[in-house]
């Protein structure tokens, strides 16, 4: 395949995994209210999946393909982005000013846990069906963690009465789905054939342009988030996304690759991925639970590693 129509096929599979995602997050979340749910349960699951779902997808179909460093470095990759370039471009944007009792401490203890253990199950090179298996039962745990300790449990007195809007709730849903799929497809074909037509290492596509590409919910609530000022949504969304990744996008990625074989393999170049997403949401994790503010300059400092970054990766690949 030509480098050409390879660059096309991303560039147009990334544009409807990333539109699609969106329709069936705003899909679900109607349904969700229209079932009665409770605040915190809608944005611990239903927006915390679906802004995860092009990461989740793509990172399992790269398992599917018996591409770890595509499932791997996707996931890995996604983390690092989310901590250094959407959090600093948001506070670039404008500049997040939190207070202390506005501080993510939960989000960020499930974040900073997460990114340390998947750390711990890659050290000995293969994510395996036990490893998977331990990832997807934490994540549980700690969804239904957040949803009982949470201090928001809200829930309608009646259902959200359905509007000629609200009626096509279910085609979207099952639409934004399908094309989510079909997105993800395309964006795994053209980021496995730019690698090899390019000369570039797949991790570098994967944990790079794929990871950035596929976190574009996350980048798009950030900026909407900063300029109104939400910095518990801001940082929550971010946060929660990158304990998604590490534990369910991982999670069911080995548990994939498990069933067709060994699981997945982590290479140097992979590892590395693993190892920066961990050291940079601990961090992260540590400095946003103590003072969940971002000025501007920060934000200019976390873009500018993440750019210095692909050099870096590119080095060792």
């Amino acid at each position: 395949m030509s480098l050409a129509l390879s660059t096309a096929l991303l560039v147009v599979g990334l544009a409807l995994l990333v539109f699609s995602a969106d329709q069936f997050v705003a899909g679900a979340e109607a349904i969700a209210l229209r079932l009665r749910w409770s605040a915190t349960v809608i944005g611990a699951v239903v927006v915390g999946f679906g802004t995860s779902l092009p990461e989740l997808v793509t990172s399992v179909l790269g398992a599917l393909r018996g591409d770890a460093d595509l499932a791997i470095g996707n996931a890995a990759g996604s983390n690092v982005a989310n901590l250094l370039l959407i959090l600093g471009v948001a506070a670039i944007v404008a500049p997040i000013v939190g207070k202390r009792d506005q501080a993510p401490v939960r989000d960020a203890t499930i974040a900073g846990v997460a990114g340390v253990l998947l750390l711990v199950l890659a050290l000995d090179r293969t994510i395996g069906l036990l490893d998977g298996l331990l990832l997807t039962a934490v994540l549980l745990g700690t969804v239904i963690w957040q949803v009982r300790t949470a201090s928001d449990d809200t829930v309608p007195e009646t259902g959200v009465p359905l509007t000629p809007a609200h009626r096509f709730v279910v085609p979207r849903v099952v639409l934004g789905l399908a094309g989510v799929l079909v997105g993800a497809q395309l964006l795994v074909t053209g980021a496995i054939d730019l690698a090899e037509a390019a000369g570039v290492p797949q991790i570098v596509i994967a944990s790079v342009l794929v990871a950035v590409g596929t976190s574009l919910p996350e980048l798009a609530t950030a900026i909407a988030s900063s300029q109104r000022g939400q910095v518990q949504i801001l940082l929550g969304n971010l946060l929660g996304s990158n304990a998604f990744n590490a534990l369910f996008v991982v999670g069911a990625s080995a548990l994939v690759a498990a069933s067709r074989d060994d699981g997945l393999q982590v290479d140097t170049p992979a590892l590395a991925v693993v190892v920066a997403a961990a050291v940079v949401t601990g961090v992260a994790a540590l400095v946003l639970a103590r003072r969940p503010s971002v000025p501007r300059g920060a934000g200019i400092a976390l873009v500018a590693l993440h750019l210095a970054s692909v050099p870096a990766l590119l080095a060792i690949s």
